[in-house]
């Protein structure tokens, strides 16, 4: 069976972190990376780098749910469903950390032109064991195109 066919993308990722009892953190993000549709699913690829660590990133989603998939010097999984706990881990040199998520909001759009365009946004708690590690917004703006 064939592969869908990827195409190049930009990509502008901003989160931020709100941990209780402080200031939100806000992390920009610029990479590049591709797009393929498989069924309703976008999948976006693209590779990060934070403080030196590499890692390859998978960002699946579609109107109901989505996934953030890293490999590399730090491997994560993070599912998210609306209203729903998802378990994911986290992975890095001292061990594995089994993790949770609540998603809050989660939206999709695309661009009504046909590109390979759109955003992707998730408003999410990350628990770990039965205590939470502080509340996330995830913002990913991506364009058809390399330059």
């Amino acid at each position: 069976m064939a592969q869908p066919p990827t195409a190049p993308v930009k990509l502008k990722l901003i989160t931020t972190i709100t941990h209780k009892g402080q200031k939100p953190e806000k992390i920009e993000l610029w990479s590049t990376g591709t797009i393929m549709r498989k069924r309703d699913q976008v999948y976006l690829q693209y590779e990060e780098i934070l403080e030196d660590k590499k890692m390859k990133t998978t960002l699946r989603f579609g109107e109901n749910d989505a996934i953030i998939m890293r490999n590399g010097d730090i491997k994560m999984r993070l599912p998210f469903t609306l209203h729903a706990f998802q378990r994911g881990h986290y992975e890095a040199a001292f061990g594995i950390m089994p993790i949770m998520t609540l998603t809050k909001k989660m939206a999709f759009d695309e661009a009504e032109d046909g590109s390979n365009s759109g955003r992707f946004f998730v408003h999410y708690e990350l628990l770990a064991g039965d205590e939470s590690v502080g509340e996330y917004v995830l913002e990913l703006k991506y364009t058809e195109g390399t330059e």
